[in-house]
């Protein structure tokens, strides 16, 4: 089978074991089976049974080793977060060691749990989203990229203010184009902005 994308229809914990896709190939047909790799936000699962159509039982973390499996909430995943499925010999990348920045994806309103290492956030809401920063810690030096796979105009909004101030410089607003993208990064305990004008992204 060729590789082929689909959403999570709803989120899941990091140690919830049972998975639902919106849609996927029936297993009869050269689809979804077990022994299916299934990859949600860089994180690989094996498939162990697809008999629960639309519910997939999976082995998570599949092929990390434990010592280097990312820690919550890297293992959490929205509702909507884009799923890549097919077999071990369909995929490009390596399975189940993605390396790189963390990988997360909201499809809904949401306060963004603060990530600590270098990150991409995909915003897959429909329409425009709603999500809220707040301050990374006072030690943290990493890069976060937002990426909207959607053409709305999501808000991000930040209470401390991307320049400081609370009032002026608290909500960033993209776009309302597909594949627009901003980028923060820590910096003595705030989030400041790295790129804006070049991808439509408004800070006010």
């Amino acid at each position: 089978m060729a590789l082929a994308i689909t959403t999570l229809n709803g989120a899941i914990t990091q140690n919830q074991t049972q998975i639902a896709l919106t849609a996927f190939t029936n297993p009869s047909t050269g689809g979804i089976s077990a022994k299916t790799i299934v990859v949600v936000d860089g994180e690989s699962m094996l498939v162990t049974d697809a008999s629960l159509s639309p519910v997939l039982q999976v082995v998570r973390g599949y092929n990390s080793p434990s010592a280097s499996l990312p820690t919550l909430p890297a293992f959490q995943h929205n509702t909507l977060a884009k799923v890549v499925y097919g077999l071990t010999s369909d995929f490009t990348q390596s399975v189940g060691n993605p390396g790189g920045a963390q990988v997360y994806s909201y499809g809904a309103n949401a306060t963004i749990t603060n990530p600590v290492l270098d990150a991409t956030i995909y915003i897959d809401k429909a329409t425009a989203a709603a999500l809220t920063l707040t301050d990374p810690a006072k030690d943290q030096f990493n890069t976060v990229k937002f990426i909207s796979r959607t053409d709305a105009a999501h808000t991000i909004t930040y209470a401390t203010g991307f320049y400081g101030s609370t009032t002026g410089s608290d909500v960033a607003t993209f776009p309302a184009t597909l594949g627009a993208v901003f980028t923060i990064v820590a910096q003595n305990g705030q989030w400041c902005p790295v790129a804006t004008a070049d991808d439509g992204v408004t800070i006010a």
